[in-house]
């Protein structure tokens, strides 16, 4: 069966170093040996396992603690995502498993339930229920994981269009989904959609924070232009008769003038031509008389007129050219019927100013020849006055747009407020499909997720009832105490079975009060043992962790733990062992380490290596393959002796270990005193002796080491060795220094043998 290759990732799991996809495989393999100093992260080691057999968060780890666990087939397990997969073939031994099942106080354990042989049938109906469960969790996660998708793609979409229609509304309260929704209900079926065109005029509106200027009307004076063209078309081929006068009609041009001379010498009663000087006889007078009667003069007259207004008319016609606005000038959504509509005026402009051109220029030509009719070449009267209609009708629709945005300046609010009005309907009707389409997508999931749920809830209750059919907690008992007589050697502790599960009883009678540290571990250990085959589980198929079996133990007992467990588990599909203690990690490393060095491997030897690097300069833990020193010796004292020989290479410059290096030196003190002083007596007095033996010891050096001793308690083995020390680190340094100087004058060979062996 598969087994645990690799912790792939690991983040925010206390002390426990963050591993990425680059970090290398721990490459764990049927037996597994994790050893590492108190306070190193095994407890959040062995939980990490423990939420995998749990399937679900685990409430002692770390909050915000994700990692993934790889497996020897490539499956992937990712907590707290989905730790599910492994519940039946992980099981978990470690201080939270003993608070969960042993009550010490009241000397009651929880029940361990097995099947009944009796009820071999029902146990195969459970086995076959048990079957199905994985699938239908798996498609209940499933359907939910849809749910979730859907429900979020449906808050996604409505929140991006309120977003959308946000951007085009520009009003001081932010339009959200919330808002969206509520036009939902609101404007659905209310009006059309806008076009392009009005939805980015509507927009337009919305961006103004004031209304814009009016702008005037187009003036064209209609009437005075056919009539106009019209006297021209009249008066420029109109005859008046001939004139008399000798000489005139071979100079018509000079009719005019001469018109003018003879009016005002009359009306001054002059005698004589003010411009020849000859004298104007009363024959010559009335000659001029009769050729320039009344008729001439009101022709002329005519004449004068027609031009004037046609001279106004072209004027009027440039001027109202110039003055058609431009259409930015008006509000965005009046902008398109207006282009239109000045388009249209434009045209009809150009279409009206060659006529009046043609009426004005044959009246001025009439006008300098009053008696010389003018060809005048103009359309009918009926087109014309079409002509200047049109003109008129263009003219009105480029005013009615004017006056239509001079009365929305006039209500700018109230305008502005059903632009935004619109564009909401608009997008509520744009996307009603849409909208719809979601909602029936989520109904449909929400349907399928609560009957995967209700399939579920009805799988685990058959399971439930059928197993308390079969279940029964008794026979356990028997094993159990069978593995503890075994373990302690004697019949005096039990386990006898009630309704609950179990008490733990003494010469027959219930326990008052709590057994000494290790009857807890012995029966704690047993009673866990004996779990491994409950609920008709092999040994063979699980994935086993055990962290720290021999809390309290003597040698002999420590000896006897880690022996049952490496017998009673040596068919586990996987076994973890995690401990703080040098005498079991020995134990264990005995009958590994072979195996470690294997092709292929059985087993991996790791040690949780605990530093304070320089780049983050708080404690953190690595696991790395056990350190040379702890694999090839029984004793501690060569890896101490390393971290002395660097501690004393970094000189001082930052050295990762010097937080353990108090106690650290104090242990290698102790064992090189053990052997050289080996009788009795605290480390001031064998610090005595030695000087009583050795003249050249620097005495002030070995200041020092008394302040080590005083400082430092008492320990036989590496558990304590990373809590925290009083000694500062010159200190430390000084004591370092010094204990090698000791070492050097007291047995140079052994100093320079342990330099050797002990490189770092």
């Amino acid at each position: 069966m598969t087994i645990i290759e690799n912790i792939r990732l690991l983040k925010g799991a206390a002390v426990l170093a963050e591993r990425k996809a680059a970090t290398p495989s721990l490459d764990l393999k049927r037996f597994n040996l994790f050893y590492g100093f108190n306070g190193s992260g095994k407890s959040t080691l062995s939980r990490i396992f423990a939420a995998l057999q749990h399937g679900e968060k685990h409430n002692r780890l770390p909050e915000g603690c994700t990692f993934e666990i790889e497996m020897s087939d490539g499956v992937k397990v990712s907590y707290p995502k989905a730790p599910t997969g492994l519940e039946k073939r992980v099981c978990v031994f470690n201080n939270d498993f003993i608070a969960e099942n042993l009550r010490w106080e009241s000397g009651v354990a929880s029940p361990i339930f097995h099947i009944g042989a009796d009820q071999a049938e029902a146990a195969e109906q459970l086995k076959a229920l048990e079957a199905t469960l994985p699938a239908a969790r798996a498609k209940h996660e499933g359907d939910t994981k849809v749910l979730g998708e859907r429900e979020k793609a449906f808050n996604e979409y409505k929140r991006v269009l309120a977003r959308t229609v946000s951007q085009r509304l520009r009003q001081a309260a932010r339009y959200e989904a919330p808002q969206f929704v509520a036009d939902i209900d609101k404007l659905s079926g209310m009006g059309d959609k806008l076009s392009d065109a009005d939805l980015d005029a509507a927009t337009a509106t919305c961006a103004r924070s004031e209304p814009p200027a009016k702008v005037k009307p187009v003036e064209v004076p209609f009437s005075t232009l056919l009539k106009t063209i019209e006297a021209a078309a009249q008066l420029a081929p109109k005859s008046i008769g001939s004139i008399v006068v000798e000489g005139l009609d071979l100079h018509p041009q000079m009719v005019p003038w001469v018109n003018q001379g003879h009016e005002y010498h009359v009306s001054h009663d002059l005698k004589s031509c003010l411009y020849c000087g000859e004298s104007i006889t009363e024959e010559r007078r009335k000659l001029l008389t009769a050729a320039f009667d009344d008729k001439l003069s009101e022709f002329t007259t005519d004449l004068n007129t027609a031009a004037h207004h046609a001279q106004e008319c072209v004027e009027a016609l440039n001027i109202a050219r110039a003055a058609i606005p431009a259409a930015a000038q008006l509000s965005a959504e009046f902008q398109p019927p207006f282009e239109t509509a000045a388009s249209a005026l434009t045209v009809a402009l150009d279409d009206i100013a060659p006529l009046l051109m043609t009426a004005l220029n044959a009246l001025r030509e009439r006008k300098f020849a009053p008696t010389s009719p003018v060809a005048i070449d103009l359309p009918a009267p009926d087109v014309i006055e079409a002509r200047v209609k049109l003109l008129e009708g263009c003219c009105e629709a480029v005013n009615v747009v004017c006056q239509q945005h001079a009365d929305m300046v006039d209500d700018f609010n109230a305008h502005q407020r059903k632009a935004r009005e619109a564009i909401r309907r608009h997008f509520v009707l744009s996307s009603a499909d849409e909208y719809e389409k979601h909602l029936s997508e989520i109904s449909d999931a929400t349907t399928k997720e609560a009957d995967a749920k209700a399939a579920v809830e009805m799988l685990e209750e058959d399971i439930a009832a059928l197993r308390a059919k079969v279940q029964m907690h008794g026979p356990a008992a028997d094993k159990i105490n069978a593995l503890i007589r075994s373990y302690l050697g004697h019949g005096e502790l039990t386990i006898v079975a009630v309704a609950e599960g179990y008490e733990l009883h003494r010469r027959g009678a219930l326990v008052t009060g709590a057994p000494s540290e290790g009857e807890k571990t012995a029966i704690a250990i047993c009673y866990f043992l004996s779990t491994l085959e409950a609920e008709d589980r092999k040994i063979k198929d699980l994935i086993i962790v055990i962290d720290d079996p021999v809390s309290s133990l003597d040698t002999k007992a420590m000896n006897y733990a880690c022996g049952l467990i490496r017998n009673r588990l040596s068919n586990a599909s996987q076994l973890i062992v995690l401990t703080h203690n040098q005498h079991c990690m020995n134990e264990f490393k005995k009958f590994w380490k072979g195996w470690a060095k294997a092709e292929p491997a059985k087993a991996t030897l790791k040690f949780i290596d605990v530093s304070i690097p320089s780049s983050t300069m708080s404690r953190t833990s690595n696991i790395v393959d056990l350190p040379k020193h702890l694999r090839e010796y029984e004793s501690e004292y060569h890896y101490l002796f390393e971290k002395v020989v660097a501690f004393e290479g970094a000189g001082s410059g930052h050295f990762d270990y010097t937080f353990m290096m108090p106690n650290v030196l104090r242990r290698v003190l102790e064992v090189f005193l053990a052997f050289k002083v080996p009788h009795n007596g605290n480390l001031s007095d064998k610090l005595k002796t030695l000087c009583g033996r050795h003249h050249d010891l620097d005495q002030d050096r070995l200041h020092a080491l008394e302040r080590l001793s005083q400082v430092e308690s008492h320990s036989d083995n590496l558990d304590d060795l990373i809590g925290q020390s009083s000694l500062t680190v010159e200190e430390s340094r000084d004591a370092n220094a010094a204990l090698i100087h000791l070492m050097g004058t007291v047995d140079a060979d052994h100093l320079v043998d342990l330099r050797k062996y002990c490189k770092p």
